[in-house]
């Protein structure tokens, strides 16, 4: 296993934004790079500075390629770092990990897949997804109006696919709670309410906290619990957290066309 290094310094005052801009970025592109064996984000705040250190763990020096491009000792740096950094250092440092006791990440399972799902899960909720917008961005200009609209004959709305979006979060999370769920409380494609303001704002951000919610959720799970299989299914929460992150993007694309049908 190899430790990649990268110390960075900032401004007291944007250390939080800092981290949470690392955590959108750099954290999400690698924990999603294959090779991957997990990563730890450390801050240390003296006086008016802030002082990050940066470490993944990777299988092998062409993982962090993947991830790095071919270069890999240069740092990796994204936009709007220059405007969070008192300066860009160039270089990145490897060291091969000698000993691991206890917290190590892992290679599959555990921590590092759990971190690696739990940030695919946001990455589609998320401005950023890579697969094209995220549901963020696809519902924040709509209108309760264009939300409610069926332009697709007996097809769904964008407002239902929200509420459907987030009524199967609710399934994944109490089925991660030990319940044996079939489908949502509200019904498979839950019913709007009138289209006001009031009620759209409501039911996005049912979708945003639902899908944080599972996310945060899927991140605390170990290595067996990922194994185990989900109460009254045969196959295990690995496969059914993959298959959230699936359902999701596939909602996300009956979205888009939605809007551009309007």
């Amino acid at each position: 296993m190899i430790a990649r290094i990268w110390d960075g310094v900032t401004e007291a005052g944007r250390a939080d934004e800092y981290a949470e801009y690392v955590r959108r970025t750099g954290v999400g592109d690698a924990v999603a790079t294959e090779g991957n064996r997990g990563m730890y984000v450390f801050r240390r705040k003296k006086g008016d500075r802030a002082h990050f250190r940066v470490i993944s763990f990777w299988e092998s020096m062409d993982a962090i390629r993947r991830f790095a491009g071919e270069q890999p000792e240069r740092a990796r740096y994204y936009p709007e770092d220059e405007g969070f950094l008192l300066a860009l250092e160039p270089e990145v440092l490897h060291y091969d990990v000698a000993v691991a006791a206890g917290v190590a990440p892992e290679k599959s399972g555990g921590a590092g897949e759990a971190a690696r799902l739990a940030e695919e899960l946001r990455l589609v909720a998320r401005d950023d997804a890579w697969h094209g917008p995220g549901l963020a961005s696809l519902v924040a200009n709509v209108s309760p109006e264009q939300a409610a609209a069926r332009p697709i004959g007996g097809g769904h709305s964008i407002w239902e696919c929200a509420l459907h979006i987030a009524a199967w979060n609710e399934v994944f999370l109490r089925r991660l709670a030990g319940e044996v769920v079939d489908e949502p409380r509200e019904g498979d494609f839950p019913v709007p309410a009138a289209p006001t303001a009031a009620a759209w704002n409501e039911a996005r951000g049912w979708l945003g906290t639902s899908h944080e919610r599972l996310a945060e959720r899927v991140s605390h799970l170990g290595e067996r619990e990922l194994q185990a299989k989900v109460p009254g299914r045969d196959y295990d929460v690995a496969f059914m957290v993959r298959g959230a992150i699936r359902h999701a993007v596939y909602h996300s694309g009956q979205i888009g066309l939605l809007k551009k049908t309007r």
